[in-house]
């Protein structure tokens, strides 16, 4: 957690968790114990995740409840932290700064040579054509001094969280780049990741047979991230007037509507023959293969979505403005890269970061051409499921916030 006094003499928090993703009742919720805690601004509380898939689910999803103990946990603990960075306040120097990294992030979503997009085709595979979408390989800083040393770092990294295996708790990449750069630096600087528009990206290189699934890769893509972000922290440029305020706005995402064929098709699907003791492989080379149980699992949340996911849901888009040089601005969900980069394209500040799985939950919002072309991300799941205009809709209320 970030605490910041804004240019009126008003709060504000940046508060980064080792979730999934953030829901919309986890932030109410988070919200509430503030409160108690006689925070009286919990409206101006940045909530967003790192994504991490070794980390709990904090909302039903994939067919899985949450643990209502560990979310009351969650709310506690994070409305604690929020007071202690509340008290432990002080004087500094905002700075700004940008490094870049190419060698870590692909777009996972690939043209085949029979015309289709597939997600993860997997590696070596000699029907690859070529990605479907661009990366964004840049990576904004924010930083504040205090006495000449760093006290805070913001870093917003276009790439999944997902390189851990298993059920092994770990906060992935973003907890080992912390610790490599608090190594370098010879302290431990509080280094926050704010993940960037990352829907149609992943770490995965395909053009290597090497295994990117482990512990170890975890380490290798942190490593190699703190050995771009440190040698940039001696070229971080500081800003002199740069008051914070906040501006914000709403907007209304409704769920696709699912077709009678589309139900007629999932029907099928289920109604084949089945082994009861086969489960879905719910890997990267399993949701590319889409077979068997992975189909039965997408044709039943299809069913479910239906049933369940009817009418809109809203989400609040924010925006921290640090004087008229940095912002950041959240999106919900899960959006692709190119997104955000439209976003910080339309931008008035020298910096924006943009960061997504931010003040909510929607599932993945792909382009609107990408429907029909394949990929798992296009699939209807409980949670997800946001409209095929969603992303033209939120680049234009996002863009508006920093024009």
């Amino acid at each position: 957690v970030l605490a910041l006094e804004t240019a009126d003499g008003g709060m504000c928090a940046i508060l980064s968790a080792d979730v999934c993703f953030i829901a919309n009742d986890l932030i109410e919720r988070c919200k509430a114990e503030m409160a108690k805690a006689g925070i009286d601004w919990a409206d101006q509380v940045l909530f967003s995740a790192t994504h991490s898939h070794t980390a709990p689910y904090p909302d039903r999803f994939f067919g899985d409840d949450p643990d209502e103990e560990w979310l009351q946990i969650f709310a506690e603990r994070s409305a604690a932290a929020v007071k202690r960075a509340v008290a432990n306040l002080q004087e500094s120097e905002f700075c700004t700064g940008k490094t870049f990294c190419d060698t870590l992030a692909f777009n996972r979503r690939y043209w085949m040579k029979d015309g289709s997009v597939v997600t993860n085709p997997g590696k070596l595979n000699p029907e690859i054509v070529k990605s479907e979408g661009a990366v964004d390989y840049s990576i904004p800083m924010l930083a504040w001094k205090t006495g000449g040393k760093l006290a805070a770092l913001i870093v917003n990294i276009v790439n999944h969280t997902d390189t851990i295996a298993g059920d092994t708790v770990s906060a992935d990449w973003p907890g080992r780049m912390e610790r490599e750069i608090q190594n370098q630096l010879g302290y431990d600087v509080p280094v926050i990741t704010l993940i960037g528009a990352s829907g149609n990206i992943n770490h995965f290189d395909n053009s290597t047979d090497r295994d990117q699934a482990s512990f170890e890769e975890a380490k290798r893509i942190g490593k190699e991230y703190a050995a771009k972000i440190v040698p940039a922290l001696a070229d971080l440029k500081t800003v002199g007037s740069a008051g914070i305020k906040l501006v914000s706005d709403k907007i209304t995402i409704p769920y696709t509507v699912i077709t009678d064929e589309e139900v007629a098709k999932a029907k099928e699907v289920l109604a084949k023959p089945f082994d009861p003791n086969e489960e879905a492989e719910m890997t990267a080379s399993g949701l590319a293969r889409g077979e068997g149980p992975v189909a039965r699992f997408f044709a039943d949340q299809l069913l479910t979505f239906r049933e369940s996911c009817v009418g809109a849901r809203e989400f609040r888009l924010l925006s921290i403005q640090f004087g008229d040089q940095a912002a950041i601005v959240t999106l919900p969900g899960e959006p692709f890269t190119e997104i955000g980069l439209a976003i910080k394209a339309a931008s008035r500040f020298e910096t924006t970061v943009v960061s997504a799985l931010s003040m909510g939950e929607c599932g993945y919002i792909p382009l609107p051409e990408c429907f029909g072309r394949g990929g798992y991300e296009i699939l209807p799941v409980e949670g997800g499921g946001p409209a095929h205009d969603t992303a033209p809709r939120l680049i234009e209320a996002a863009s508006a916030l920093v024009k």
